[in-house]
């Protein structure tokens, strides 16, 4: 079932799928919640599943800041208004960094389950190393909004003949606000987001990390951060996989048997 809930006069949008204890889950930058529907629609068999596009990604409206606290509001008030019971959480990247910073801020949570968390990526790059990781797709959203043309460009791109999914990306790009990419590389996104303390607060919290191989994923996240998130996270389950940054899509199916063991 489609839905929108809104934050200041402005429309989130939502899917509602399947009967059960409610999970979240929640995308990546530039992505959307149709990045789930493998694993929603195996959740949805034992789980009430809440898909949710970002502001300013998928299906939202454009909203005037992107800051990651901004989301991660976004989803505290979602779960007070819509779903009024603590829930679990699912998140990929910048995903997995808000269901972090959620739960840090909300009772609310009763587990994470956190994929290639970027926590401390930005701080690490600075400005133009990150620059460089998005600015291929910062160009693409700011220069068109039609999805046939960016598809198209990405088709002919011969870097890109191994990924899946073009026609999606293509989608996702051209309802992102570009604003999104602009306010994340240039870092003013991240005030208000402390990795360090997030993963302090969320100590006790039952926690499913998961990561790619840091050489195919770029270093989004790296051992010394993990090392980090594992001196502080003491209910964590971790998982380490020889796979890039979208290990739900390029794993799907040892991704679906890790997360159904462990919300079961």
């Amino acid at each position: 079932m489609n839905n929108f809930f809104t934050i200041n006069n402005k429309k989130i949008f939502y899917r509602k799928i399947g009967k059960g204890n409610p999970i979240i889950l929640l995308h990546g930058i530039t992505s959307s919640s149709n990045t789930w529907n493998e694993i929603s629609d195996v959740l949805s068999e034992i789980r009430t599943v809440y898909l949710i596009d970002f502001r300013g990604h998928g299906n939202s409206e454009h909203f005037n800041s992107y800051k990651w606290i901004d989301y991660s509001n976004d989803i505290v008030a979602f779960i007070e208004k819509v779903i009024g019971t603590p829930t679990e959480i699912l998140g990929h990247s910048l995903g997995a960094c808000i269901a972090a910073q959620v739960a840090s801020l909300s009772n609310n949570v009763k587990s994470l389950i956190l994929e290639d968390p970027p926590f401390f990526h930005h701080s690490r790059l600075g400005v133009e190393g990150i620059r460089a990781r998005f600015k291929y797709n910062l160009s693409l959203a700011k220069s068109f909004n039609s999805k046939e043309e960016i598809f198209e460009i990405l088709s002919n791109n011969s870097k890109l003949s191994n990924v899946k999914n073009l026609e999606m990306i293509a989608e996702n790009l051209s309802n992102l606000d570009h604003k999104v990419l602009e306010e994340t590389i240039n870092g003013s996104a991240l005030k208000e987001f402390s990795s360090q303390k997030i993963i302090k607060k969320n100590s006790y919290i039952k926690t499913l990390l998961l990561v790619g191989d840091e050489k195919k994923t770029g270093q989004v996240i790296v051992k010394k951060e993990i090392d980090f998130i594992k001196k502080n996270i003491k209910n964590l389950s971790f998982k380490n996989l020889n796979c890039g940054h979208n290990i739900h899509e390029e794993m799907s199916e040892k991704y679906k048997e890790i997360i159904l063991d462990f919300v079961n």
